[in-house]
């Protein structure tokens, strides 16, 4: 191919847009998803999963990613659970060879069909397969924890002038693949289109106490009271968030969550242990019957007084989901 003969200014405007990501998504439970939604990435989860959100009533948080179950795939399953959430944007599958495009794509036009402005990705995870999917249809390029990583088997050139969305990876690594799949060439290859990315690696770093920072994993959170798990991710979403707008990444306009969200707390009924998470005694053999606390870590502990309770949040730095409201005494006895 020939070198490119567009203006250098043109080809600086085609990179940007180029590079501009339409969503940056966290797949996670609530609450660290209620809290990646206010600060503007899109939410969802893998077709298995929900937002774990039993204790919530009214809670209008949309389902904006569904991820597949790539280690039990089935596409008819996946299909339901797209037209039951009606996600923004649906990693149909993986390709490992052409002869699965064919059936990909064909979900895909379903999925169109009812939702026209959906995305649904195809991961292809073969190079043949990166060429059998219609220009038009976006393409995941794995970049995370799965068993084949687009790099392994392709080169940028075969994802230039495509739709793509990057699946999994920390931020520096993705920023690789945007700078490898953009950067102007000599044969003037047109950018690739970066659609979106996603990573959930905050909340593995932020039961040690880490988060992340451009400058890479931050430990300082161990020994800080005041930083529980919550608190932990939520300062991580934020670097991620900054990481991006500083390279011309991250989604143009804000998102503000206006939704109602009428909190039910804890019950004893919640429970699957009757043994008291701090002394070990019967939870129900107290006066008052079980003090029951549910924390930002999804966890639902019982107690089987408020001393116990007082003591092992404490201790463990633990916060509750929803302040006072997550924590069940029992009626004083009469």
């Amino acid at each position: 191919m020939a070198l490119s003969a567009r203006p250098t200014s043109s080809i600086a405007i085609e990179i940007t847009a180029a590079r501009q990501a339409d969503h940056v998504a966290f797949l996670h439970r609530v609450p660290f998803a209620l809290d990646a939604f206010r600060l503007g990435f899109l939410t969802g989860f893998r077709e298995d999963c929900t937002y774990q959100q039993q204790q919530y009533t009214d809670l209008d948080l949309p389902v904006g990613m569904l991820d597949n179950d790539f280690r039990n795939s089935d596409l008819e399953r996946y299909i339901e659970r797209f037209f039951e959430y009606e996600p923004e944007v649906g990693v149909i599958g993986d390709a490992y060879d052409v002869d699965d495009v064919d059936e990909y794509v064909a979900a895909a036009r379903e999925i169109q069909g009812s939702y026209p402005d959906a995305d649904p990705v195809i991961v292809p995870k073969c190079q043949a397969a990166i060429h059998a999917v219609p220009d038009d249809l976006v393409l995941g390029y794995s970049r995370g924890y799965a068993d084949r990583l687009a790099h392994e088997f392709s080169d940028p050139a075969d994802w230039r002038g495509r739709r793509v969305h990057i699946l999994g990876g920390s931020p520096p690594k993705q920023l690789t693949v945007i700078d490898q799949l953009t950067q102007p060439t000599l044969t003037g290859d047109p950018p690739a289109d970066i659609v979106g990315l996603d990573w959930n690696g905050l909340h593995r770093g932020a039961q040690f106490g880490e988060f992340w920072t451009d400058n890479g994993w931050d430990d300082s959170g161990r020994d800080a009271d005041h930083l529980t798990v919550r608190a932990t991710v939520r300062h991580g979403l934020g670097h991620v968030r900054s990481f991006w707008e500083s390279q011309g990444v991250w989604p143009e306009g804000p998102t503000e969550y206006a939704g109602q969200t009428q909190y039910q707390p804890p019950t004893p009924a919640d429970l699957h242990s009757s043994t008291c998470v701090e002394c070990k005694d019967d939870v129900w053999t107290g006066p008052r019957g079980p003090f029951v606390a549910e924390y930002d870590t999804g966890d639902v502990c019982g107690y089987c007084c408020y001393d116990c309770y007082f003591t092992h949040r404490t201790q463990n730095h633990l916060e509750e989901v929803m302040d006072e409201a997550s924590v069940y005494i029992p009626p004083a006895s009469r």
